[in-house]
């Protein structure tokens, strides 16, 4: 061991009361290792094809579509202009996997219970683009966080909440598809990522973070549709976090069944709940996941809702055929879902794309609007633009949304031929000459 823990009880001899000699000691020496890195493609941005010609050492992740591993030292991912412009979201292999077994009905209503940063939200989004997501996150500084990952990823199927369930479940009883609950635990599979996390285990830490699981586990049963199915997932390699809560829940609810999900011979399956899956570092390239599904008995019901129309001769709305979808004003604000998703009961942060306020269009929108909506800019004009500059353009007055390479990037307002820049400031970058062109995409 590296060093001792903030327990009477050794992380190694915790986990030997429930893990075979061999698998303990194969985690404890992955530990020891580099992070592994893993990135989830923007195929509604991105080519797949033109993504991997461009980066050929990048390696897909089994099970997980368009979702990559790859060397941080070869490929900064975290620095290259695609982040910014949500060609990818930056995530552990292993997390990944939670969206990619979820697999709800066509058009489900989700709930993600505890969202932030926005990964698995994002991978479900991606994955499901039927679907509405509700995410939510109790913390509101990562609930900010999360609704500017889901701005710059430019989704246009999630509301992003801040609420304790505690106090809000009782007016969302049965009312979700499936939920993803991917609970706040003792952070056992971030050592290598966090020596914070490493520094900060203890058996005690374990023991609490098992009560308040159980707790979500209870609200997220009641918020369960008929038929709906809910994913459990930690960052914990502990029984007391994952086997022991769903072995409780299964025997307080008789309604509840466990769901076989994909298998492969990197997963571990330990014998007390043989249908989990435990992704352990020496197993599964990644920082390390628990994760099972339950399904409650039942028929789905058929949440069906009148869309809101827009506010009618809204410029935006008839421009970017945005006719059909949801509608909702926040104060000065237009925002909009797919189809009306019932949040009247929590506080939220971001109702889908937020369209515009004051008569501006709001750079939401620009990340979602396809690249068909656009007009291109040259590696010269890209650089300015991503700098805060101005720069002439060759376009009719007024607002326009710019694109680079089959990207959209933001705003523009077009006035005697030049382009005012609106892309936020807090995005704004000076990035390496060398980064240009940084993608070759193909037709789509």
């Amino acid at each position: 061991m590296r060093r001792l823990y903030n327990s009477a009880m050794d992380f190694r001899e915790h986990l030997l009361a429930y893990l075979p000699l061999g698998e303990v000691d194969g985690i404890l020496s992955a530990q020891k290792k580099e992070q592994v890195h893993g990135l989830l493609l923007n195929t509604e941005k991105v080519d797949p094809v033109a993504f991997t010609q461009a980066f050929p050492h990048i390696e897909p992740i089994p099970h997980v579509p368009h979702g990559y591993r790859y060397s941080s030292e070869e490929y900064a991912f975290g620095k290259h202009p695609l982040f910014d412009l949500g060609a990818y979201y930056i995530q552990d292999p292993a997390a990944m996997l939670v969206a990619s077994q979820l697999k709800p009905r066509e058009g489900a209503r989700i709930l993600d219970l505890c969202a932030a940063p926005g990964g698995k939200t994002i991978g479900t989004s991606l994955l499901y683009p039927s679907c509405t997501l509700i995410s939510n996150d109790l913390s509101y500084p990562r609930a900010k966080e999360l609704s500017g990952n889901v701005e710059r990823m430019g989704r246009g199927n999630i509301v992003v909440t801040c609420a304790d369930f505690k106090d809000h479940y009782r007016d969302s009883q049965g009312a979700f598809d499936a939920i993803i609950l991917d609970a706040p635990c003792s952070g056992s599979a971030m050592f290598r990522k966090n020596d914070l996390a490493e520094a900060d285990w203890s058996i005690e830490k374990v023991q609490r973070c098992a009560t308040i699981q159980k707790e979500l586990l209870s609200f997220a049963y009641s918020m369960l549709a008929p038929g709906g199915i809910l994913l459990y997932s930690t960052c914990s390699f502990s029984k007391e976090e994952d086997i022991d809560p769903i072995l409780e829940l299964l025997k307080e609810h008789d309604d509840l069944s466990l769901c076989e999900m994909e298998d492969d011979s990197s997963f571990y399956h330990h014998p007390d709940l043989p249908e989990a899956i435990f992704l352990f570092p020496h197993r599964y390239e990644g920082e390390g996941q628990f994760l099972v599904k339950v399904q409650k008995a039942g028929r789905p019901p058929l949440f069906a809702m009148r869309n809101r129309p827009a506010p009618k001769q809204n410029p935006f709305v008839g421009a970017y055929g945005l006719e059909g979808r949801d509608f909702e004003i926040k104060g000065t604000a237009l925002y909009s879902m797919p189809r009306c998703t019932p949040t009247h009961h929590l506080p939220v942060l971001r109702y889908g794309v937020k369209i515009e306020e004051d008569g501006n269009p709001d750079f939401a929108l620009a990340r979602y609007l396809g690249v068909e909506d656009s007009i291109p800019l040259d590696g010269t004009q890209t650089k300015a633009y991503l700098s805060g500059l101005t720069f002439d353009l060759n376009a009719a007055k007024g607002y326009h949304v710019v694109s680079y390479q089959g990207l959209t990037m933001g705003w523009v307002k077009v006035s005697n031929g030049v382009a005012k820049n609106h892309y936020p400031k807090g995005l704004r970058r000076d990035y390496a000459k060398d980064l240009f062109p940084f993608l070759v995409t193909t037709d789509r």
